[in-house]
């Protein structure tokens, strides 16, 4: 492992072993300035039960209030928030949700008699959609809708996408398009909510492929490489070394330079995907994962997001070779160039998990004269988007995954037998001593009589 390359993951979670179900978590009790800072889920799960617990009269402004936002909590997380958009840059990196202006709410809610336990309900709605915006990165691109759905915002590129994705054999490994809606102006594609009744999900997103960046982008960049201060001061946040001593005296990078350094710093480049975005049973977004490059660390990562459990990690496994089989025999996959997709990872604690293809806003036909392979490198004009590479490398990295995680109960186990057998070994020469003694003893009378 690149001792260079640290998971900040790891440091929040550092209790969690890779033994399957050894997990714990320190539950803290909370003050009432605490109130306004994002909590866990098991926290909140605690106050809500509290709140079932006990009769809270509210005004009927304030029950409607109640409704709206829980009926707004379960219709907003959805999957296809998830990374890339139409139209956005491959190489934003910057998180854009805001947390909502608690102060004003408290004020409202201190007239309840049980407004700490309200509140607090409240809040952990709240986060939660924000949380997920912030996996995602572009809050204003969705809208709430009915339950059981999601609203984007319309891109035809990939509305195309999902109308034909809905005739393909990959099908069952997108979100269920369910054609286009109007609301205040504006157009949004509707689709399926992904994480619709899962209890505690945790969520990763892995950007797949090795480039984020269509072949047009970069052309287009190139026409005119006009030095940028907003890209240098992204590249020397991340590494400082990493601009030419010109760039440094000048500040500034230009486009191309930074869009094929940025994916270079990362596993996309080597490994055909990366890891954009993390959270454990709804709780904090971690976003940290810029530079990493190393499969030890991505496994490491693995093995926290899932809590080191064997069978979630078998039915991704399961899931992704099913993926595999069915994008070789995809006509739309043939013809496409999948770029800046994700693959969304998702299960709860209730041992429910499924990963599906999310994000198509810069996947487009490829020219017809060319025939894709999706597991070549990529050259300026071949359009290869390297995906079938990623999803290989992917899968194994799972692989190994599991077997790391098997080896490490098999280990422990036999640390366990061991220390039982130890355990025994001492009793029993415990026992012969104080019978060895005992034996003394009676001799020693025995002589003196």
């Amino acid at each position: 492992m690149e001792k260079s390359e640290q998971i900040p993951l790891e440091k929040e979670l550092q209790k969690v072993s890779v033994v399957p179900h050894m997990a714990e978590q320190d539950i803290k009790s909370l003050d009432r300035e605490a109130l306004s800072k994002p909590r866990s889920l098991k926290h909140s799960e605690n106050r809500e039960s509290k709140a079932r617990q006990s009769t809270v009269d509210l005004p009927p402004e304030e029950e409607q209030h109640k409704k709206s936002i829980r009926q707004s909590d379960r219709s907003v997380s959805s999957t296809s928030t998830c990374s890339s958009v139409a139209y956005s840059s491959p190489e934003s990196d910057q998180v854009f949700s805001e947390e909502e202006d608690i102060q004003t709410k408290r004020k409202t809610l201190r007239k309840t008699k049980s407004w700490k336990t309200f509140f607090t309900m409240v809040h952990w709605s709240l986060r939660r959609q924000n949380s997920w915006v912030q996996l995602a990165g572009h809050e204003g691109n969705f809208k709430a809708s009915e339950r059981g759905h999601i609203l984007k915002k319309f891109s035809p590129i990939e509305n195309a996408c999902l109308v034909a994705l809905m005739e393909d054999v990959l099908r069952p490994y997108v979100p269920t398009y369910y054609g286009l809606v109007e609301r205040d102006e504006q157009t949004y594609i509707k689709m399926e909510d992904l994480l619709m009744g899962l209890e505690a999900p945790s969520i990763m997103d892995c950007k797949i492929g090795i480039r984020t960046y269509l072949e047009e982008e970069l052309a287009k960049a190139l026409l005119k490489p006009t030095p940028r201060k907003d890209m240098y001061n992204k590249m020397v946040a991340l590494e400082p070394e990493a601009p030419t001593p010109e760039e440094h005296k000048q500040q500034a990078v230009t486009k191309p330079r930074y869009m094929q350094w940025r994916e270079s710093v990362s596993s996309t480049a080597s490994l055909g995907f990366r890891i954009e975005g993390v959270t454990v049973e709804a709780g904090p977004v971690k976003k940290n994962f810029k530079k990493m490059k190393s499969r030890d660390n991505i496994m490491d990562t693995f093995v926290v997001f899932t809590k080191g459990r064997k069978d979630i990690l078998a039915a991704y496994l399961e899931r992704l070779e099913n993926m595999q089989a069915a994008l070789q025999k995809s006509e739309f996959f043939r013809t496409h160039e999948v770029i800046g997709s994700s693959l969304l990872f998702v299960h709860d604690r209730r041992s429910f998990s499924n990963v599906w293809m999310i994000d198509f806003g810069k996947t487009t036909p490829a020219p017809s004269h060319i025939t894709l392979r999706h597991d070549v490198p990529w050259e300026p004009g071949t359009h290869e988007d390297g995906y079938l590479f990623g999803l290989k490398n992917l899968i194994a990295s799972l692989r190994d995954t599991m077997h790391m995680v098997e080896e490490t109960a098999e280990v422990a186990s036999e640390c366990t037998v061991q220390e039982e057998e130890e355990e025994k070994d001492t009793v029993k020469e415990k026992t012969l001593l104080k019978c060895k003694m005992e034996g003394n003893t009676t001799n020693g009378e025995n002589k003196e009589l």
